[in-house]
């Protein structure tokens, strides 16, 4: 099991789309074996104070193809929506990626966390 911390290196609250990519290597997986679970697990730190009552929504998709000329295409896996003064550790259940992956390695093509506020714009 691996777990991250996802760096904010800029304000969540911009206007700007607000995404990071995280892949994994699933190789050393035994061959015969099978994940039979997968989970995401991200800490969500407490944030700025004059935010704190405002509400999140935290999506996270797995990457199912990718384009040169247009946006990557995205399969939702999982959503929560949360406070943004909340602080602690956030699970995705990211199950039906891992399977994909378990079945050929070209798909996997990693996992795409976006985070937008309340009021529907991109954080």
């Amino acid at each position: 099991m691996e777990s991250f911390r996802m760096e904010q290196d800029r304000d969540l609250f911009s206007p700007k789309p607000y995404w990071k990519e995280f892949r994994f290597d699933l190789t050393q997986v035994p061959a015969g074996e099978a994940v039979t679970a997968a989970e995401f697990r991200i800490y969500k730190s407490r944030g700025v104070p004059s935010h704190g009552n405002s509400s999140l929504h935290i999506s996270i998709y797995e990457v199912a193809a990718q384009h040169s000329s247009r946006e990557s295409d995205l399969f939702l896996l999982d959503v929560q929506d949360l406070r943004a003064g909340t602080e602690g550790w956030l699970v995705f259940d990211v199950t039906a990626a891992s399977n994909h992956w378990s079945v050929d390695q070209k798909y996997n093509l990693g996992l795409r966390l976006y985070v937008e506020t309340d009021d529907g714009e991109s954080a």
